[in-house]
């Protein structure tokens, strides 16, 4: 077995590989932080593309519109109201969709939607609801369902922007 000749001669030290193998992992995490950062940026925009079924009429078109709770618009830019009240504080599904027809009765957005209510076979109701529209968005879904329209919905984070639609 070999032994050291002088009790003051240190054997061999693992302290500068650690240094480069720390500094290396900190530069890797830096490129990832940046590599993230930059693939989420602010300015990422989503466009929405509606699916045809195979068995649908390619006539068949949307009604994009978004909910946030207490707002229920057009996307991107189109008209919109705003509701007052909490949907869920009204006593009877009757009741909420009286709210809801008054709300909208007269405004830019309900003539939109009596137009789909009357082409139920070309038209149908996209909701894309953002995370504060889920407390109260069966009462919406609801109202639609009670006037003859189809209805899909798609999650939609809060943060998103209102960009266009295809």
């Amino acid at each position: 077995m070999a032994n050291l000749a002088d009790d003051d001669e240190e054997g061999i030290s693992l302290f500068p590989m650690f240094n480069i193998l720390a500094c290396t992992l900190g530069v890797m995490v830096f490129i990832l932080a940046t590599v993230a950062t930059v693939s989420l940026g602010a300015d990422r925009a989503v466009e929405l593309v509606a699916h045809i079924a195979p068995d649908e009429p390619e006539t068949r078109q949307p009604l994009w519109l978004e909910w946030d709770g207490t707002r229920l618009g057009v996307v991107p830019t189109g008209p919109s109201v705003t509701f007052g009240r909490d949907l869920r504080s009204i006593s009877t599904w009757n009741a909420t969709n009286e709210y809801i027809s008054a709300t909208v009765a007269g405004s830019p957005l309900g003539v939109m939607i009596a137009e789909a209510g009357l082409d139920t076979q070309n038209e149908y109701v996209v909701l894309l609801v953002r995370p504060t529209g889920f407390r109260n968005f069966l009462e919406v879904q609801s109202y639609f369902e009670f006037l003859g329209l189809d209805v899909g919905y798609e999650p939609i984070p809060q943060e998103w922007q209102r960009v266009g639609v295809r």
